[in-house]
């Protein structure tokens, strides 16, 4: 360590003749702490929620979605579908079939979004660990069954799976027109049971149930037709290079999404709103570095006698720059240290203990989620660190010798 830094050392811890320049040393130093721990506490709260929809959306979204391009659904070709089941890289291979239906339960009737799944899907599908009631089959002694999303179960009274009467399942005829004298005639009616409910997150619990690929193929009149073919890859695999080689096989017709590109909006929307509050901190953290520029030139007007008699003895102009340069960034680095220091235990406290309570009762988690990465806590270091840095040397500028 050089001369330069001990002096500023010996400015910053010695008693001042006025108590104000030590009063905005202090706000200087608290300024930089709130700014650096906020910072990082705000990123990490962006964060948390980001992996809690990713967590989510896991449930539901496959790694790899293969839908048609210009229509709803498409016929599925056995060749293709066994080509991409023996890639290397793929771990399982499941058909979908989506559509809107009316459902009716006694006297109560809701509609809901009905996704018919097959064998693959049922035996591999995280939706098993977060089962409210019954369990995630689509059979009940040969009999087709259904699994519903907990709003959905509400809304009809299911709330028995015990019950053996069915639920009725309603859907409009592809073809020919609703005949006003007898409408029934123009829709398409089938029955199954209920074998379970599941509970994941409000928006899917209140739209969703799932029921055999066969059943709703049959109810919609469309034989050997699915909505997606859903690819779960095996671990350490690159969804893009998957997603390249599944796009050569299935050809032009249909598309290949990564589970990202499935909700690319939604994504690009929460990174969007993380990058606008971290520029408004940072603005936030500018305007409080004001204070350390405030406290560098009380300091230097003080320590005016100091400066002639370091002169005096043959110190430099830029010498003395760099005394008070080098006090403006201790300021800096002891503000960042315990900022992130702050920053951290507050994270950390809030993951694992969660202090900090989300309002509402339907929310898969109840406290708010944190997750601390290492690129955002380099970045909080780099940004304050550059703003302390150009608050010191400003200030140091201004000196006249």
């Amino acid at each position: 360590m050089n001369l330069s830094f001990f002096i500023a050392l010996r400015y910053l811890r010695s008693k001042r003749s006025l108590n104000i320049i030590n009063m905005v040393s202090y706000i200087s130093l608290i300024g930089t702490v709130c700014g650096t721990a906020a910072l990082l506490i705000v990123l990490s709260v962006f964060n948390g929620f980001e992996s809690l929809t990713a967590s989510i959306f896991s449930i539901f979204d496959p790694e790899l979605k293969v839908t048609s391009v210009a229509n709803k659904t498409f016929v599925v070709d056995s060749v293709v579908l066994s080509k991409i089941a023996d890639l290397p890289e793929v771990y399982n291979v499941a058909l979908t079939l989506d559509e809107n239906v009316l459902l009716k339960y006694k006297n109560q009737q809701t509609i809901a979004l009905m996704r018919g799944v097959d064998a693959n899907y049922e035996t591999n599908t995280p939706l098993t660990n977060s089962m409210n009631d019954g369990s995630f089959r689509m059979y009940r002694n040969d009999y087709p069954a259904a699994v519903f999303g907990y709003g959905v179960a509400s809304k009809l009274g299911l709330f028995s799976l015990r019950m053996e009467e069915p639920v009725f399942v309603n859907v409009p005829k592809r073809e020919g027109k609703v005949s006003l004298a007898n409408p029934a005639a123009s829709i398409n009616t089938l029955s199954l049971l209920p074998s379970g409910i599941f509970e994941v997150e409000k928006s899917f619990d209140d739209s969703y149930v799932f029921a055999p690929i066969k059943f709703v193929q049959t109810l919609l009149d469309r034989e050997a037709q699915a909505s997606a073919i859903e690819i779960k890859l095996k671990p350490e695999t690159d969804y893009n290079s998957a997603r390249k080689t599944v796009a050569n096989i299935v050809g032009a017709g249909l598309q290949v999404k990564t589970r990202y590109q499935q909700n690319e909006a939604l994504y690009r929307m929460m990174r969007s709103e993380k990058l606008i509050v971290y520029g408004i901190l940072i603005l936030i953290v500018i305007i409080l570095s004001f204070n350390i520029s405030g406290s560098l030139a009380m300091l230097i007007t003080e320590k005016k006698d100091d400066i002639e008699t370091l002169k005096s003895m043959g110190a430099t102009d830029k010498m003395i720059r760099r005394i008070f340069l080098s006090a403006g960034l201790m300021i800096s680095f002891a503000g960042i240290v315990a900022g992130i220091f702050i920053g951290l235990t507050i994270c950390l406290l809030q993951q694992y203990f969660g202090l900090l309570k989300l309002p509402g009762n339907n929310l898969l988690v109840d406290a708010y989620p944190v997750k601390v990465l290492l690129p955002d806590l380099m970045l909080v270091i780099v940004s304050v660190a550059i703003i302390g840095y150009l608050a010191s040397i400003i200030s140091t500028l201004k000196i006249k010798f």
